[in-house]
């Protein structure tokens, strides 16, 4: 069984310039996790991602989803829940 990705409002997508068809498939995989694409925003860097916002780094062969803590002068702090392989 998969592992619900508990969430308000909206999911940020990290995308660290992966590419558009490891985009897509992650769609799919947060998909099965619970999560609506209609409150999936990608972003190209962790800017501007509110406190308690659930954020998703996408890696290569896994996506590390992530509770943002804190944000700071820039920085965020979000230590990480739990791993999806791709």
């Amino acid at each position: 069984m998969s592992q619900k990705i508990e969430y308000t409002e909206k999911v940020y997508l990290y995308s660290s310039g992966m590419p558009e068809e490891l985009i897509d498939k992650s769609k799919i995989i947060l998909q099965n996790h619970g999560v609506d694409l209609k409150d999936l925003v990608i972003i190209e860097s962790p800017e501007n991602v509110p406190q308690g916002a659930i954020m998703i780094t996408l890696w290569p062969h896994y996506l590390s989803v992530a509770k943002v803590k804190r944000v700071r002068e820039g920085s965020i702090y979000a230590p990480q829940l739990f791993n999806i392989d791709l």
